[in-house]
């Protein structure tokens, strides 16, 4: 009885997450019977799946709104935990969600509509399952919950030779992933003797060397998802190669998939001396790696996806450093989240400014397609300025408060030794860095350019979707509380 009543139980708490893998799964079933007929209108097909699909997150919004913030006893130890980092995961993935339909809505593959917003639906559900699992079981059927879908979108997006291979890329890369984190999962459970997570992280002791190796295996696993370095490689060829709203998607939702994953993983500053004199010098290490490289690769590059690739990776390194900032309690989960909303309204942000500007007959592929692009399409123009402005970390915009919050936890170390100094002295060097190729980008935008012909036509989903961006970005600097 006791186990139908949990079951019962997390049933309730996850209605929102059932609500969008039932969307989703009826959303793609739609595909069977939309070739059995006559083909129709192309365009009013596009809105009724967005429509359809948007309808589904609204529902799943209403119902987490009507659950309330859910309470479990601090005993339970099921495979789901609904705590704070399972609301804020779910939240994430409702913003990101939000933006993508909308984004979606002129620029998703027309033959393929039904396959393209069930997959999507299912990613934005399996997000807060990974927030909310609390075992290693639940934790990867939600990661993989992620990525097959994933592959999916990949597949069918681009179906020429540059897009076949990103998709093969991603498919191969990320199965290699989770061999990793199934081999780590299989030490964890071998030394506690339980997949529970909670145990897990209370089995870490000194002298514990297989734990650690296997925690170690588990985030290698992991550090694919959030394209930290050296698991970064897909990266730029899979942005390069699918569409500019999928680059958006892939720059955020396995993100925010991976570092959830790692907060479950690791905990928030319940992993003992022993675990974290192993754990730490790495995440630091890769989070110096990460951030170095990815900004230094993104300077070098023409190719505006390739840059917006690497750019995605600098900002990993900025995540890992609150995280670590986390495991040490030196700051909250909250730092976490907060830059990942700032991110999700920044980035996706950018790419549907890049989205309506291509959907409008112009070109966003090199950074010198975008020369003079203020006098061709001024309202994109002015949305993709305040992106990049807030991907600097400028005043005015969300993006000063998130790496502001990520640079005090580094260096307010209760320690204050000279590693989290150095950490802090090098996210701001990495910082002034990123300004260099993100302000070349934005003087393109209002440069002379030999064409001045107007960009009239309009795409009104893509503009809605890049003014919630942009009015997000200027809102949270002025209300950073609400991230």
């Amino acid at each position: 009885m006791d186990a139908i009543q949990s079951i019962k139980a997390a049933a309730g708490h996850l209605t929102p997450e059932i609500v969008l893998l039932l969307g989703g799964s009826l959303v793609m079933s739609a595909s069977v019977f939309g070739r059995s007929g006559e083909r129709h209108d192309v365009h009013s097909q596009r809105s009724s799946f967005a429509a359809a699909s948007l309808i589904c997150l609204m529902l799943a919004m209403l119902c987490s709104f009507w659950r309330g913030v859910p309470q479990l006893a601090p005993d339970d130890f099921g495979l789901f935990r609904f705590d704070a980092t399972a609301l804020a995961s779910e939240r994430l993935s409702f913003l990101g969600g939000l933006i993508l339909i909308l984004m979606s809505w002129s620029t998703a593959p027309k033959g393929r509509l039904a396959e393209y917003y069930g997959s999507l639906l299912i990613i934005l559900a399996a997000i807060p399952i990974v927030g909310a699992s609390n075992d290693l079981v639940s934790l990867f059927l939600g990661l993989e919950l992620v990525s097959i879908p994933t592959y999916v979108l990949l597949g069918i997006v681009k179906a020429d030779n540059v897009g076949m291979e990103a998709a093969l890329k991603y498919f191969m890369l990320s199965a290699f992933a989770s061999c990793f984190f199934l081999l780590g999962a299989s030490y964890l459970y071998g030394f506690c003797g339980s997949t529970n997570l909670m145990v897990i992280q209370a089995g870490f002791g000194e002298g514990k060397r297989l734990m650690a190796l296997g925690l170690l295996l588990a985030m290698c696993g992991l550090a694919f998802r959030i394209t930290a370095v050296p698991f970064h490689f897909y990266a730029p060829d899979v942005f390069d190669g699918t569409s500019v709203t999928l680059a958006g998607a892939m720059s955020y939702l396995p993100k925010v998939a991976g570092f959830v994953a790692l907060i479950r993983l690791v905990g928030s500053g319940t992993l003992n001396q022993g675990a974290t004199g192993v754990i730490i010098p790495v995440l630091l290490a890769c989070a110096a790696l990460t951030m170095c490289i990815g900004n230094v690769l993104a300077v070098a590059q023409n190719n505006l996806r390739r840059m917006m690739a690497y750019s995605s990776v600098a900002h990993t390194g900025y995540l890992l450093l609150a995280l670590v900032a986390l495991i040490r309690q030196d700051a909250s989960a909250n730092v976490l989240f907060s830059y990942l909303a700032a991110y999700a309204a920044m980035t996706l942000g950018l790419f549907a400014c890049l989205g309506e500007i291509e959907a409008a007959g112009g070109k966003s592929h090199l950074v010198g397609d975008l020369a003079g692009m203020f006098y061709r399409r001024p309202a994109a123009s002015i949305g993709l300025t305040v992106s990049l402005i807030s991907l600097i970390g400028l005043p005015l915009t969300a993006g000063f408060w998130a790496k502001f919050m990520v640079f005090v936890g580094v260096v307010s170390d209760r320690r204050v030794d000279s590693i989290s100094l150095v950490m802090g002295v090098l996210m701001a060097f990495n910082a002034v860095i990123a300004a260099g190729y993100y302000w070349r980008v934005l003087s393109t935008l209002y440069s002379k350019s030999a064409s001045n012909v107007p960009l009239r036509v309009f795409r009104p989903s893509l503009f809605v979707a890049y003014t919630i961006c942009t009015v997000l970005t200027i809102l949270w600097f002025f209300v950073p509380a609400s991230m």
